[in-house]
């Protein structure tokens, strides 16, 4: 969704206009502060002396209060990401992320997709004010569940509306055990959990607030959807429930990679989600709670499901559910709003602002205003008060075909290695072993489809699944081998200089990568050639983090470019990079012998093609991302499309002489 400057200044200044209409009739001010504490009940870091700093475990307690008193500096969205900053300094003692602050918006911006400048995040006013007094008054508890590694600037608008309508808003952050890096797990779920309980005994203990406890809601975004949900099931004095796109509801059979998730395939979060469930920490059939659950409408855009827990289905107690049709999960963040991403997405959030806060105040404070909100956004021509029916996407009965084989060369018989097998433009693929042998299992939905096999150096083949799609023996597949060489180049030692291009970046605090099981998958950057001709000398990239408990065989692969894409692999034999289990930091690869010469610009991809020995579920490789404008070119697996992911690059870089 890219959009002008021009218009970009017109839609945040209309966004806010409204907002501030509606927040004109409310009787607080916004007021904020932190609480620094730590639960002694628990150990954070496990093997540490009741001295470290980070024995026990520490929370941050993120509060929108109301106000009465005038109004000062609001904050701006820099001040709370700088927050973040320091709570991933201080919940760990390796990094220092001091002055990661534009990276983190950055991050933000791409990862939702926004499309802008992560600066320009930073510098909008939130309308939220420190140091403000506290109204007179007693006031119920709102729990902020924040999502996958979050907190609460990222649904900072509804957050201090509802302190504007007369609530304490407490957030607690998506923070998992030591050192702090959250994932689908449930242990550290249930982290999220426990701070939520000891923050509820905490604020009832602060003297400056006066509660009213017999009137807790929860409000839960994504992946604090699930968090939100395990805590009002565990504590019965919740009486309602909030949930933006939560995971609380989940559909299974995703098996696409989340390129900034933790390493963690859509297989991984189904074994997760399932452990969650079946632990019953939901008990969803005798929840006594009222719920509100806004859903995203392209949650099934890629995948069939296999199958679904939906909580809203199961609940037996009062409940409302509304999915916007024309929305993103990223719309379920002020962020995109914030920055007038689209007319859509200021509107989105617009009514889940307006329908949260209008809920909490007719079931916590006794109002009436949800009854005459649900109806104006249930008849909006893009919602449905209609849950998604996998039964309609045909979801049951599926046959599948598993397909052996050895791919040879056609002249010398001998199987190749490393060699792309996958249904063309399908995330469905694998790389064939040493020894030239592949298994692939397609599903019948693809029997139309076409398998294209594919090497360097070889000419490729392709052949319609529908014509193997019976057959019990195993294919032989022979590749010709496909004749030519790079241009030769004669530099004179006056013109010779030397460069290095693409990104430098070494971060460790962005990262992507690739999970356990991800052979074929592959990402990159483009790479700008001014000079002509260019001869590169080596290749460079940081291993960030690695968990894999085996040596992992990669390809480093040069591509022209056509339309911004991948187009054809310039080059004429495989260049293999091996990393050692848990190996990390800066790796160089010498390209001399290889007289690689570069005329137009290039996109320098690694492919993982092979390992030695086995992966274990949940390990993954990662590699650093910065601010590079030319972003991230990545793909699932063999043959299947690259996807561009705008506003950070991928690590890579050569260098060159010309």
């Amino acid at each position: 969704m890219k959009f002008a400057v021009v218009s970009f200044f017109m839609l945040l200044s209309v966004s806010f206009f409204v907002f501030g209409q509606e927040k004109a009739e409310r009787p607080y001010h916004a007021g904020f502060m932190t609480l620094h504490i730590k639960d002694s009940s628990r150990v954070y870091k496990p093997g540490s002396l009741k001295t470290d700093k980070l024995h026990y475990r520490p929370l941050d307690l993120d509060i929108w209060y109301p106000s009465t008193v005038q109004k000062v500096r609001a904050l701006k969205f820099g001040d709370l990401f700088k927050l973040f900053e320091q709570r991933a300094t201080a919940y760990q003692d390796e990094t220092d992320y001091t002055g990661m602050v534009n990276e983190l918006a950055q991050l933000f911006v791409a990862e939702l997709g926004v499309g802008v400048d992560g600066k320009a995040l930073l510098d909008v006013a939130t309308d939220s004010y420190e140091n403000l007094g506290i109204a007179k008054g007693t006031f119920p508890l709102i729990l902020y569940m924040a999502g996958f590694n979050g907190m609460g600037f990222e649904n900072v608008a509804i957050l201090e509306g509802l302190a504007e309508q007369g609530f304490i808003v407490v957030s607690i952050s998506s923070i998992g055990r030591y050192p702090g890096d959250m994932t689908n797990e449930m242990g550290d779920l249930m982290e999220q959990v426990y701070d939520a309980e000891f923050a509820i005994k905490c604020i009832e203990g602060y003297g400056q607030f006066t509660l009213d406890t017999s009137n807790i809601g929860v409000l839960g975004c994504s992946w604090g959807g699930m968090a939100a949900a395990i805590l009002a099931n565990r504590n019965p004095i919740i009486k309602a429930m909030v949930s933006l796109d939560g995971s609380e509801t989940h559909y299974y059979g995703e098996e696409d990679f989340n390129f900034y998730a933790n390493g963690a395939t859509g297989a991984d979060n189904d074994r997760f989600i399932r452990e969650i469930y079946e632990a019953k920490l939901l008990d969803v059939e005798n929840q006594k709670m009222t719920y509100l659950y806004f859903e995203s409408g392209d949650k099934l855009n890629e995948f069939t499901p296999t199958e679904e827990y939906h909580y809203y289905k199961k609940l037996n107690t009062e409940k409302h559910y509304l999915r916007f049709k024309n929305s993103e999960h990223a719309n379920f963040s002020v962020i995109p709003s914030a920055v007038g991403a689209s007319n859509d997405a200021v509107a989105i959030y617009e009514h889940l602002e307006k329908g949260t806060i209008t809920f909490f105040d007719q079931m916590l404070k006794g109002g009436n205003a949800f009854n005459s909100t649900w109806p104006g956004l249930t008849a909006l021509e893009y919602t449905t008060t209609e849950p998604y029916n996998i039964s309609d996407l045909g979801t049951t009965n599926k046959r599948f075909a598993e397909l052996l084989g050895t791919i040879v060369d056609r002249k010398s018989n001998q199987p190749l290695p490393y060699v792309n097998i996958g249904i063309l433009n399908q995330e469905v693929g694998t790389v064939s072993d040493t020894l030239g042998n592949f298994e692939l299992t397609v599903e019948e939905s693809l029997k139309n489809d076409t398998l294209r096999i594919s090497s360097i150096g070889y000419h490729p083949v392709e052949i319609l699944v529908k014509d193997i799609w019976q057959t019990e023996d195993k294919l032989l597949i022979e590749l010709e081998e496909q004749i030519s060489a790079l241009d030769e180049i004669v530099l004179t030692a006056k013109a010779i200089k030397k460069r290095t291009l693409g990104n430098k970046t070494e971060s460790k605090f962005l990262g992507a990568g690739f999970g356990y099981d991800q052979l074929g998958a592959e990402m990159g950057i483009k790479i700008n050639i001014r000079k002509n001709p260019t001869l590169v000398d080596t290749f460079n990239f940081t291993v960030s983090q690695n968990r894999l408990s085996a040596k992992a065989i990669f390809r480093l692969n040069f591509y022209s470019v056509q339309k911004g894409k991948p187009y054809e692999n310039i080059l004429t034999e495989n260049i293999l990079i091996s990393i050692a289990p848990k190996q990390t930091g800066p790796i160089s690869v010498d390209l001399k012998p290889y007289g690689i010469v570069l005329k137009d610009d290039v996109i320098v991809a690694l492919e993982w093609v092979a390992n030695e020995g086995d992966t274990k579920e949940g390990e993954a490789i990662f590699f650093p991302l910065g601010l590079f404008t030319n972003g991230t070119l990545y793909k699932a697996s063999s043959q299947s499309k690259f996807r561009k992911y705008g506003g950070l690059g991928v690590g890579f870089n050569i260098d060159v002489r010309i």
